[in-house]
């Protein structure tokens, strides 16, 4: 039996996805800017993880933003306790998961496969599915429990 995604928790993982696809480019950005300076792998995999901080946090805010203003329930006060609620979890799991699975897999694929941006490409989207799961679980547990939706 197949369920049906909810229009929320699809426009939820739009942003989120949204969010990533920033994460990509200022991955691809730092990562490319650090390899081009000829910087170690050790810097090269920092920049690349502060390149897809950056990134992300624009991109997703840009997509919380539009997708409120768009379906007309924009608030100052909304859009505040929606980040009260979504940051300090995404942020646990971006510092407790992402980054650390992003770190960790861009360090070895760069060793064993050498190319900066497939191995960025692919450390990234490795981390994004960890995340993506953890964040989604958190979604559920605040409709389950506290019937809160972001």
């Amino acid at each position: 039996m197949v369920k049906k995604i909810s229009r929320a928790a699809l426009n939820f993982n739009k942003e989120i996805l949204f969010g990533e696809l920033g994460a990509i480019a200022g991955a691809q950005v730092f990562g490319y800017i650090s390899s081009e300076s000829g910087s170690h792998h050790s810097l090269t995999t920092i920049l690349v993880v502060a390149g897809a901080m950056v990134g992300s946090a624009i991109f997703y805010l840009i997509s919380r933003f539009y997708h409120q203003k768009k379906t007309k329930v924009f608030s100052i006060k909304k859009f505040r306790t929606d980040l009260l609620f979504f940051t300090p979890v995404a942020l646990t799991l971006t510092i407790g998961i992402y980054y650390p699975s992003l770190y960790l897999f861009e360090k070895y694929f760069l060793e064993n496969i050498h190319a900066v941006i497939f191995s960025t490409f692919l450390a990234q989207t490795l981390a994004f599915v960890f995340f993506l799961a953890g964040i989604n679980i958190y979604r559920i547990i605040l409709i389950k429990s506290f019937k809160r939706k972001l």
